[in-house]
């Protein structure tokens, strides 16, 4: 269990954040300089914070009211460097032994058993040289693990690795999390990276956390317009409240007309409020031609392609709908894009399925 409540100042902006942990993945997310690595230092011990508390399996680690501030050897704390900070002249198994206490025979058998792990085995010999990014990067999280910590942080740690690397690499950490249940904090800023790993995700933003909660939670319910813009949402828009039904609210928008979404469970809506609303773009769904509406009725669009970029298996649509010219955001499969023909100058009719909306009172 992992409980923080740190405050530091930094030029231009003041880090502030309280977290609760037990033995999970946590994804710190946020963009650039938004202090996510300070979070990780001060947890550590590398950075000092201003005030506030850092408790560790229920042992104090930092308290500036008590005057408490353990030094990072005697933290428990395993923090995974960017640039892995590999001990050059020693080989593979030297360096994840390095950490390991006890007689020789459990470092052997320590280090035999992460070696398998970490997909290392016949690489014991080699020095970090010798190694391919991928390669370094499991080997320093396999001496980060043979010290046993009782947090692990990992800052970044797959940012230098080619994609194929990276999400091999992704589904090693939850390998490695499900058979040593650790607390752990990673931190990125790569969105698909935070989906994959983040069974809870924080945001962050200017030093503040806007949000924390499930991954459910926070791409598909963000709380402001700043975590939706964190979250890759995109479509996001701004009107006022219209009408007011038992489970839905109707939203009056400047250029696309009446919106219906779903009523938030929390927040009382009035009519006449300024809310913003919220879509995902791959939960908008493209209206086939010669298709009979009959369920699919709710807040349909006439939609010129204005834009159209490959991504890998997927297609990045993009739309210009209304008086305004507002535009829309939308994602599908390569296969759907090729059976219906979609390209720019196309026009199309979508539709924002109300129960794909999140209305940010």
């Amino acid at each position: 269990m992992l409980e923080i409540s740190l405050k530091k100042k930094l030029k231009g902006f003041e880090v502030g954040v309280e977290l609760r942990l037990e033995e999970e993945l946590l994804v710190l997310f946020g963009p650039s300089g938004a202090g996510k690595t300070m979070i990780l230092k001060m947890i550590s011990g590398i950075a000092a914070p201003d005030e506030g508390r850092v408790v560790s399996g229920g042992e104090v680690l930092f308290d500036s009211a008590k005057g408490v501030d353990l030094p990072v050897r005697k933290r428990k704390v395993g923090y995974l460097f960017q640039d892995y900070a590999l001990f050059p002249h020693m080989t593979v198994e030297e360096n994840i032994a390095y950490g390991i206490e006890g007689p020789k025979g459990t470092a052997v058998k320590k280090v035999a058993e992460l070696l398998s792990l970490m997909r290392l085995t016949g690489l014991e010999k080699r020095y970090p040289h010798e190694l391919s990014g991928g390669q370094k990067q499991r080997t320093a999280l396999a001496r980060t693990l043979a010290a046993e910590p009782g947090v692990l942080l990992l800052d970044e740690p797959f940012s230098a690795l080619d994609y194929q690397v990276r999400e091999k690499l992704r589904a090693d950490l939850l390998n490695i999390h499900r058979l040593y249940p650790i607390t752990t904090v990673l931190v990125t800023h790569d969105l698909e990276e935070a989906f994959m790993l983040g069974r809870k995700i924080a945001v962050i933003n200017n030093g503040s956390i806007e949000q924390s909660g499930t991954r459910e939670d926070v791409f598909y319910r963000p709380r402001t317009r700043n975590v939706a813009r964190f979250m890759g949402v995109r479509n996001i828009f701004a009107g006022i409240v219209s009408g007011l039904e038992d489970s839905s609210v109707l939203i009056d928008t400047p250029d696309i007309g009446v919106i219906k979404a779903p009523r938030p469970q929390s927040g009382a809506l009035t009519a006449g409020q300024e809310v913003s609303f919220c879509i995902r773009p791959e939960e908008i769904l493209v209206i086939r031609p010669d298709r009979v509406l009959g369920k699919v009725q709710d807040n349909i669009l006439e939609c010129g392609i204005t834009g159209a970029i490959g991504k890998g298996s997927t297609h990045i649509l993009y739309l210009e709908t209304g008086q305004g010219r507002t535009p829309l955001k939308v994602e599908l499969p390569n296969f759907v894009v090729r059976k219906l023909e979609l390209a720019v100058g196309r026009r199309v009719k979508v539709s924002l399925k109300r129960e794909n909306i999140w209305v940010i009172a």
